[in-house]
């Protein structure tokens, strides 16, 4: 890591310039679950700036949540189902974006709504699986979803189907999200943090658990078999993955997805995102669900599943708040810290990860710079 890396978890000005520098990289929104219907909609952040994605027929559309009026926001709330009306002035808006009814518009602004041309700033949407992701344009901009996830998108396709719509957690961390991100990808603090919701026992061997990279994103899986990211993936694609052991995915620039033993052969499926607030406020967004998969003893789910889901949701919250703690204690001593830190080998993907941030910021600048130039 380079010994300035801490500028940007500090420095407000610091922190605007990376945010507007990742706000064309592929960004995980929210589930299709949550827009299944005609009129559904979901509000989101792509690099601190408000969206939302809503349901029109059979597409998904984004857009900015901004009025294109008096740049009031369109959805308030963090999803419900209805026409795309402004709560201001009562502009209304098409599934183009478009200003298709504006009150009294030829009185007040000399023209009808298709003269005034306002419309929507687009979101570019793409789904793997349940996942919704999305970007702000930009030319130059054109690397598909699928590419950006490359060997990550088996998993992160099968792991997400999901049926019905999962446990929701929302809490807002003092905390910059690359410090939240930090923690997901270090496993050398278990004992320390978790001595009680994760357990006392030994600390992780290296050479028991296997690390990949793959991308701008990294995988831990706690197996040391040979080959066992290859048959995962394998797995996924074929549909017949049968899930073993813990595995994390992480998605830069701030997703992870989990698979989590509870008990026996029954696994669930954790997906976390840090949206960025400020340089020091991270809004941290959790969903739990029963793992897509098709285990043994698969037909006590439907009798065992309602027992699980409150024990899920307060092991979750626990373990989540343990390493919020510790990311906003960090935060608290961020301005003194000169230096890179000393990253063993079981923090090697927190390393790993910054070299993905500053090729995408690096990316940014450069888009930036061009626009200059045009």
């Amino acid at each position: 890591m380079e010994p300035d890396w801490i500028r940007s978890v500090v420095d407000a000005d610091a922190f605007e310039h990376e945010q507007r520098c990742l706000s064309h990289v592929w960004t995980f929104l929210g589930l299709t679950v949550d827009v299944a219907n005609d009129g559904d909609w979901l509000t989101a952040s792509i690099a601190t700036r408000s969206v939302f994605v809503q349901r029109f027929g059979g597409e998904l559309r984004g857009f900015e949540n901004l009025c294109a009026h008096r740049f009031y926001p369109l959805r308030n709330g963090a999803r419900g189902n209805g026409r795309l009306i402004c709560e201001f002035h009562h502009w209304q808006y098409d599934s183009e974006g478009r200003a298709v009814a504006i009150p009294h518009a030829r009185e007040l602004f000399d023209a009808v709504p298709a003269e005034l041309c306002a419309r929507l700033n687009r979101v570019e949407i793409a789904t793997c699986g349940t996942l919704i992701f999305g970007r702000f344009a930009a030319p130059g901009v054109d690397l598909s979803l699928e590419d950006f996830l490359g060997e990550g998108l088996p998993f992160l396709h099968a792991a997400s189907q999901i049926k019905a719509r999962p446990q929701y957690l929302n809490r807002t961390v003092a905390a910059n999200w690359r410090l939240c991100m930090h923690v997901t990808l270090d496993d050398y603090h278990v004992p320390a943090v978790h001595p009680t919701s994760m357990g006392r026992s030994a600390y992780v061997q290296r050479q028991n658990i296997t690390y990949k990279a793959f991308g701008l994103h990294s995988s831990l899986l706690s197996t040391a078999r040979t080959g066992a990211f290859e048959r995962l993936l394998e797995g996924c694609r074929k549909g017949t993955y049968r899930p073993t052991h813990y595995v994390i995915f992480q998605i830069t620039p701030n997703l992870t997805v989990l698979l989590i033993r509870v008990d026996f052969s029954f696994f669930y499926g954790v997906i976390v995102v840090y949206d960025a607030l400020r340089h020091d406020r991270t809004n941290q967004r959790a969903w739990l669900f029963p793992a897509p998969f098709v285990g043994p003893y698969q037909w006590l789910r439907k009798l065992t599943d309602p027992v699980r889901k409150p024990i899920v949701r307060r092991l979750a919250q626990r373990i989540l708040c343990e390493d919020n703690r510790v990311c906003e204690r960090l935060q608290e001593t961020a301005r003194q810290m000169r230096s890179a830190p000393r990253l063993g080998r079981l923090e090697e993907r927190i390393d790993w990860f910054e070299n993905s941030y500053r090729q995408l910021i690096a990316e940014g600048e450069a888009r930036m710079r061009s626009a200059e130039e045009r």
